[in-house]
């Protein structure tokens, strides 16, 4: 009698976490990691586990153990449908593309095939190996991309055997597995819930056949089945563990390539900051210069000036080391910091700045976006984006119009709507370019 009522109460438990579980899920006020969730969605298994454990022995049979197998999978699969489509925090939208207008479809679809598909083999596998120990990319975030994807599928090598005994052979289960996680691609695509990429393909095929070859072998076969099935197998434990052995170490060797890849993770980035946040000083040794203006630098959009002739006096030190001029250090870099105009603006640097082309001022009402522009004839035309403020209620974008040669052209902006990507409107100009370059434009209503 103990044993059904520890098994009641067991079950009770399992309920309350699965519960909890599906509240976090639903809800978009509380935050909860990953891992989080999964010890709670793994917390009701156990509890479920134990419980039928119990209620098995005290009915003399297995009948509650299969009934609870079944539970684990479809509350595996749900798990795997909710991280796959429909959690933000693996940048998922669910099914929100539906919602879309046309326009938005159409202008989010060429940006989404452009960098959400990957129809190479081993590109992004590749990508992200050699990035482990050189880039900026967060190690957790190279491993969760790959090993999470080798691991997610793994679980159908434990329930399709046990659940699915026509799909228990090797053939067949890497049919069925193949046809799952390229199902999942496809939907992806469909509905711009994550990447559509064949490497996931190749990554959960080659993760959940490896757990199958692995659990088909007599004596882990007969592992599980007492484990879950409570059959009285007899299992060899020598091969059981010679068997979980090398998965043992093989699970510690990456636990070791992780901290060693975090650890070149930080130094990269401390490297990075070092070269970004430094102490700038700015050293002006002219006592006198002639009254005229010296360009000691310039970008794309714009021309930089001092107001008197001085620039080989005007020095910069970084971090309480070596000075350098300031014009060698802006157009001839000698050293390995981040250098820019606007950090030495910061500093102090007083100088005249001048816009090297006619530019347009868009003041365009609403939160919006100009997602696509399009040039007439760009050997006529072509434009550089300068500075831009989003503000409450309007959004304030300079556009410069560099000429090219003699000429008329039509530049277009197309504007959206930054919630719902609808097209809000369509804006178009008329460029008019002389013979010396001169450009004149006017808005064609």
């Amino acid at each position: 009698m103990k044993k059904k009522v520890f098994s009641i109460i067991f079950y009770v438990a399992s309920i309350v976490f699965l519960l909890y579980y599906l509240f976090i899920e639903m809800s978009s006020n509380i935050f909860m990691s990953t891992l989080g969730r999964l010890f709670l969605l793994c917390g009701s298994c156990l509890f479920l586990y134990l419980g039928g454990l119990l209620l098995s022995k005290y009915r003399k049979d297995n009948k509650p153990m299969k009934i609870n197998l079944w539970i684990f999978f479809l509350l595996y699969c749900v798990l795997l449908i909710t991280l796959t489509l429909f959690d933000p925090m693996w940048g998922r939208n669910g099914f929100n593309i539906f919602n879309w207008t046309q326009e938005g479809f159409s202008k989010y679809f060429g940006y989404y095939i452009e960098s959400s598909v990957n129809l190479i083999p081993f590109k992004t596998i590749i990508g992200y190996t050699k990035d482990i120990f050189t880039s900026l990319l967060d190690t957790s975030t190279i491993f969760v991309n790959l090993l999470g994807n080798i691991v997610c599928l793994m679980p159908f090598a434990l329930f399709i055997p046990l659940l699915f005994k026509k799909v228990n052979n090797t053939k067949r289960f890497l049919i069925t597995i193949l046809c799952i996680t390229v199902g999942i691609e496809l939907i992806q695509f469909i509905t711009f819930s994550g990447s559509c990429d064949i490497d996931d393909v190749i990554l959960n095929t080659l993760g959940a056949f490896l757990m199958y070859k692995i659990l088909n072998i007599k004596d882990i076969k007969n592992l599980i089945s007492n484990i879950f099935l409570l059959e009285k197998n007899k299992i060899n434990k020598k091969k059981v563990l010679c068997v979980l052995a090398p998965i043992i170490v093989v699970i510690v060797l990456c636990f070791g390539l992780y901290k060693i890849g975090t650890r070149y993770y930080d130094n990269n980035l401390d490297d990075w900051m070092s070269k970004r946040n430094y102490k700038l000083e700015i050293i002006d040794e002219s006592e006198t210069c002639d009254t005229a203006l010296e360009k000691f630098y310039e970008s794309e959009l714009y021309e930089y000036y001092f107001s008197c002739i001085k620039s080989d006096y005007v020095y910069a030190r970084i971090n309480d080391g070596e000075k350098y001029l300031v014009k060698d250090l802006l157009n001839n870099n000698p050293t390995d910091y981040i250098i820019s105009i606007d950090r030495f603006k910061r500093a102090g640097l007083e100088f005249i700045e001048k816009e090297k082309y006619d530019k347009i001022e868009l003041k365009i009402q609403g939160s919006v976006y100009i997602g696509k522009e399009k040039i007439q004839d760009e050997s006529i035309l072509n434009i550089g984006w300068g500075t831009s403020e989003q503000g409450m209620t309007e959004l304030s974008q300079e556009v410069f119009l560099i000429p090219k040669k003699e000429g008329k052209a039509t530049l277009t902006f197309e504007v959206y709507d930054s919630k719902t990507s609808e097209l809000v409107k369509t804006i178009i100009y008329e460029i008019n370019i002389t013979s010396d370059l001169k450009v004149s434009y006017e808005e064609i209503k």
